[in-house]
């Protein structure tokens, strides 16, 4: 499973003999949702009205979440493929560099592509292209983590939404936006720290990498075992307002997922001074 925005995506990836061509082979990606309908409660009937001006539903329905409470808007998302990209046999055996290079490519199209579908919900997806394009990596790394076996995809929900409350959100305060995505993208003790010292502590491999809510915040790294202090990256993303707590959830995904990327992206100082604890200080967010 991964996630761009509060969409959770389910990455199917099969290898099979193509059907037109018996010599040549078909790898079929597929991206199916976590939650088939997706329930968006807010304030007023802004969601209706967008999809209505998109030519996605018709007047009726901007009535029909006029008069209902809350203004639930039930929001149904496709499956994203198959999408199939055909090889020779040969060419694997015989160049394997040639076609491992091609089904990168294909592997990142098809995560665009996938991106490109979520972002076409704007209430579930938040509207920077920076963060859309650190989506689309995360889509890419989690197809090869399914074909090397280490993610497996889960069933589609069919039988019950997923509920989201966006209605104490003001529209227009997208930093308040952000950091209700920090929630759904985080694990829940992640999000408390988050909540109480303004920053997220991330533990990947033999290195911690602490993450504080500020506009370009350095994210510290620590060793994990001896808790020597190694180095600051600068993470710079090219929108230049990005709120705060999306850069959070960036460098947090690419932390926890791809740190070699977050290491050659980053422009390295020189390690954090004092010393290293697990629940940070409150400093956090204040300096």
């Amino acid at each position: 499973m991964i996630r761009t925005g509060y969409l959770r995506w389910e990455i199917e990836v099969q290898d099979a003999r193509s059907r037109d061509d018996r010599q040549a082979r078909e790898v079929i990606f597929l991206a199916r949702p976590s939650y088939r309908i997706v329930r968006v409660k807010s304030g007023g009937h802004v969601d209706a009205a967008d999809r209505f001006v998109r030519g996605e539903a018709t007047y009726d329905s901007v009535l029909r979440t006029l008069q209902r409470h809350g203004g639930e808007t039930d929001v149904r998302i496709p499956d994203v493929g198959p999408r199939a990209f055909r090889y020779s046999e040969t060419d694997r055996a015989r160049m394997p560099r040639y076609w491992m290079e091609k089904l990168q490519r294909e592997a990142g199209a098809f995560a665009h592509e996938v991106v490109r579908t979520a972002a076409s919900f704007p209430q579930l997806v938040i509207s920077s292209p920076a963060l859309r394009a650190g989506y689309a990596r995360l889509v890419a790394t989690e197809i090869f983590r399914v074909i090397e076996g280490k993610s497996q995809p889960q069933a589609t929900r069919e039988d019950e939404p997923m509920q989201l409350d966006v209605s104490a959100y003001q529209q227009g305060v997208p930093e308040l936006v952000a950091a209700e995505l920090v929630r759904d993208v985080v694990e829940p003790k992640e999000f408390h720290e988050f909540c109480h010292f303004d920053c997220l502590t991330v533990l990947n491999g033999e290195k911690y990498y602490r993450i504080p809510r500020r506009p370009h915040g350095l994210i510290e790294v620590w060793e994990a075992k001896t808790r020597k202090p190694l180095a600051r990256l600068c993470v710079v993303f090219q929108d230049p307002g990005m709120p705060p707590s999306d850069e959070v959830v960036m460098k947090y995904l690419l932390a926890k997922h791809q740190p070699d990327l977050l290491w050659q992206v980053g422009v390295r100082f020189g390690p954090p001074t004092g010393r290293f604890e697990v629940t940070p200080p409150r400093r956090w967010g204040l300096d």
